[in-house]
């Protein structure tokens, strides 16, 4: 399992495509070894805007503020979730610490 954090700063790894379709949002691996490429996995509304603020230069805790004011939650939890959805990535390989070459 990752060790992600408030400060760590991701972004979605190159061999993982994202499409909205009919209303979800997929994210595709794309290349061999990167998660499961049988697989497709999606995300809800809020999981994609998380992961549309992956970019690289915010760090979690940004995200997890953007995330709040987005969707109208308690910050502590909008940090909670930022914080478990971003692992999630990260152990599934659809995202990268930001200088990880992924």
């Amino acid at each position: 399992m990752s060790t992600v954090t408030s400060t760590s700063v991701l972004r979605p790894s190159p061999d993982v495509v994202a499409r909205d379709i009919a209303g979800e949002h997929l994210l595709v691996p794309v290349r061999s070894g990167v998660a499961a490429t049988d697989c497709l996995f999606t995300a809800d509304g809020a999981g994609a805007f998380i992961w549309a603020c992956l970019d690289g230069r915010r760090d979690l805790g940004e995200v997890a503020r953007l995330v709040a004011a987005e969707f109208e939650v308690d910050p502590a939890r909008a940090l909670e979730d930022v914080t478990a959805f971003a692992s999630g990535l990260v152990d599934a390989r659809l995202a990268g610490a930001a200088g990880d070459g992924r």
